[in-house]
């Protein structure tokens, strides 16, 4: 598997849900040592979670989604604002590397780990923040998450084929802003490496699904045009587009005047370049109302596997269309380790990345409170404080 490039690397983190877990998680993977802070008496939600995107869960799926976004780390519950907590809490920032949360400004500021508070107790700390719409501005303290962020940053009209706003599935905006901040804090450790002192970093998932709509966002407002949406009957580039085959989906894309010809001849369609209204690549998107249902009629005589192939020995940028639930055997996505199988049964995906051999640890996730006792008595406390600090209900 090759040296785990994070460690010793060490990081606390106070997040909930997805988006500050996943940035956790990816420092895991990595081989960092994260310590999960959950309050005393109020487990992260994810632990009892009843169902998601019309999936219901009892106390094994839960304890799977639990496990999804917090394996390989730590799990102590600590009253981080309590008389006998505080001390704990500051001791753990004095030995950390980083620190992660996506609590709202004003619950950070409730706890008192604010960035002005734990930079003073670590001035070496990178203190990593994530957020719903941003951190400045009247809205940025509004409850925000995977829903309101794609609504907001108009990723829902983007990725939507009619002028009603579209949802896709799957926490993808928690997901893409947690990496967006893991990747935030590996820059902030790279800074200060280069000149010995901590930082503040963070992102937002406002900030994050507009990043993913660089070009929708760019035509807007440089060109004050938006783009075409997506139609499978009246692709804007027919050659950017999906078909159906006849026994599937297929996806294709040429850009380039002579990846055009080669289609042609690879679908047995060459006679088309024969007709100037389909002669060059511009010349079929201009007439792509016309050239669509040819393209879509030649598609549907033969099966996916057979364009496939034909379209991959003539070097053309081709893919079937695969359904998220095959992924999990489908050859090509084992053979590179794009699933991974971990000690509890389950499998998952590592890290989406590679560094030299290296492609992540494979952990278990931690019951509540498990690791409390032990990262105590890493820290210094003894049996005896331990138990002061449960009478005085600032540990569990």
């Amino acid at each position: 598997m090759g040296d785990a490039p994070l460690e010793g690397l060490k990081v606390v983190e106070i997040s909930m849900y997805a988006q500050g877990p996943l940035a956790g998680l990816i420092l895991a993977n990595l081989g960092a040592e994260v310590t999960k802070i959950e309050p005393v008496g109020s487990q992260d939600p994810f632990r009892t979670y009843a169902g998601m995107y019309g999936i219901q869960l009892d106390q094994a799926g839960a304890d799977w989604i639990f496990a999804l976004l917090n394996r390989g780390k730590r799990c102590i519950a600590l009253d981080i604002a309590s008389d006998g907590g505080r001390p704990v809490f500051h001791r753990l920032i004095e030995q950390a590397d980083v620190f992660v949360t996506n609590l709202r400004g004003s619950a950070i500021d409730r706890l008192g780990a604010d960035p002005a508070t734990l930079l003073a107790v670590n001035p070496r700390l990178v203190y990593a923040r994530g957020a719903g719409f941003g951190f400045a501005g009247e809205i940025a303290n509004d409850p925000c998450q995977d829903t309101v962020g794609m609504a907001y940053s108009g990723f829902m009209d983007l990725v939507s084929t009619t002028e009603e706003p579209h949802y896709p599935p799957g926490a993808l905006s928690d997901i893409a802003t947690g990496s967006n901040l893991a990747s935030a804090i590996l820059a902030g450790l790279v800074k200060r490496s280069l000149t010995g002192t901590g930082s503040v970093v963070g992102t937002s998932q406002v900030q994050t699904m507009m990043w993913l709509q660089t070009f929708g966002i760019g035509f807007a407002a440089n060109l004050g045009k938006r783009m075409a949406r997506f139609d499978l009957r009246k692709a804007a580039s027919p050659l950017l587009s999906v078909y159906q085959t006849s026994d599937g989906w297929i996806s294709i894309g040429a850009v380039l005047d002579e990846q055009w010809k080669r289609v042609a001849h690879t679908m047995d369609l060459a006679h088309l370049l024969e007709d100037p209204r389909f002669a060059t690549l511009t010349d079929v998107i201009e007439n792509n109302a016309e050239v669509v249902p040819l393209l879509i009629d030649r598609f549907r005589q033969e099966p996916t596997e057979h364009w496939w192939q034909l379209f991959r020995s003539a070097g053309l940028w081709v893919s079937p269309v695969r359904r998220y639930d095959e992924l999990a055997t489908d050859a090509h996505i084992v053979a590179n380790g794009y699933i991974a199988q971990y000690p509890d049964g389950s499998v998952g995906i590592p890290v989406p990345f590679d560094i030299d051999a290296f492609n992540g640890t494979r952990g278990v996730a931690s019951g509540y409170g498990e690791d409390t006792d032990a990262v105590l008595g890493e820290l210094g406390y003894t049996e005896e404080q331990l138990i002061e600090l449960r009478v005085a209900d600032a540990i569990w």
